[in-house]
């Protein structure tokens, strides 16, 4: 009897030994969202129900965001590992000191947008000055206005700017507290639902040069330097998740509406809109999430020349290509 007892804790031991080297083995991640909810987080949510996180080894944190600026804010305090940015606004991050690195990139093409009432008066870009825009203080939108307005010849400092909270973009502009809203396009589900759609308007950026990426993974460099396996194994979860997503946003929402209390209707109609930013040959060949080096050149210009801070790096010093899939997620249509 003696003897089984000590074959027992000796197995209980080793089994004890082991448990701490896998919990030693999962890596922590905190994951800054750029925004409150929208059908553009479903992908990581996916990601997270279907475990393809924890296949990585990773225990992943999702954190609702603020804005674009306010992740690089959070990253480079330390208080998250990776987030979701607008891609100009890391950079002009890194050239005002900021050590982080964009890793990933999510829409190849850019829905930054701007909605009104079509009896506004507005009736071209142009026509934004001498207006108020409602926005909050850290949305990616107002950190690259600057840029967009000195691309269409209107003067920056024309504008007047609301404060508001994120949530509050559709109310602003619908009791028209606010001539205008800078929103993503894919916001225009949502706006439709308080704004008759034959009675709202909207410009998208794009439309009007500006050839910026958009919202990209982003990773502090300090990250990089610990634990790279742990932002491979990141990206490879993440766009697994995009993939997913990109088959069948419908059930890449009903997963979503299992963590947040979604209208998913509304979602689907939002996800769907964000997916033709997906759309693009560069995606076809090369896989969701790839970075062109010279579209990315043409966003760090665009941070160079329009928004005020003097780019003074080499672009490898913005972005890496080393940690996305291999083989690729490519986009099938």
């Amino acid at each position: 009897m003696k003897g089984k007892l000590v074959v027992f804790f000796m197995i209980l031991t080793v089994l004890t030994v082991m448990s701490g080297v896998n919990a030693a083995a999962v890596d922590k991640v905190d994951f800054q969202l750029n925004w409150k909810i929208s059908g553009a987080h479903a992908a990581y949510f996916v990601a997270l129900k279907k475990g393809w996180f924890t296949e990585e080894g990773l225990d992943v944190n999702i954190i609702l965001g603020q804005g674009s600026g306010y992740t690089v804010k959070v990253l480079d305090a330390g208080k998250a590992h990776i987030g979701i940015a607008d891609a100009p606004v890391p950079i002009k991050g890194i050239a005002q000191g900021a050590d982080i690195k964009i890793v990933g990139i999510i829409f190849d093409k850019h829905p930054n947008s701007m909605f009104f009432w079509k009896d506004s008066g507005i009736k071209k870009p142009q026509d934004i000055a001498g207006r108020t825009v409602a926005v909050p203080a850290a949305d990616g939108h107002k950190v690259m206005w600057p840029a967009f307005a000195k691309q269409i010849g209107v003067d920056p400092g024309s504008v007047k700017f609301i404060n508001i909270e994120p949530a509050a973009k559709v109310a602003s502009l619908a009791t028209k507290k606010a001539d205008a809203v800078f929103e993503l396009y894919t916001g225009k589900p949502f706006m439709e639902k308080a704004i008759p759609a034959e009675k709202l308007g909207n410009f998208l950026w794009s439309d009007y040069g500006f050839n910026a990426y958009a919202h990209s993974l982003v990773v502090r460099n300090d990250v990089i330097a610990k634990n790279p396996a742990m932002v491979k194994k990141f990206l490879r979860a993440a766009y697994r998740g995009w993939d997913f997503t990109v088959k069948d946003p419908e059930g890449a929402i009903a997963i979503l509406s299992e963590y947040h209390p979604i209208n998913q209707t509304d979602f689907v109609a939002n996800l769907k809109l964000m997916l033709e930013f997906f759309k693009t040959d560069r995606y076809r060949q090369h896989g969701i999430g790839y970075i062109d080096p010279g579209k990315m050149a043409d966003t760090i210009n665009i941070v160079d020349k329009y928004l005020g801070v003097k780019v003074n790096f080499k672009p490898e010093d913005a972005y890496t290509s080393e940690f996305l899939p291999d083989p690729p997620f490519k986009l099938q249509d």
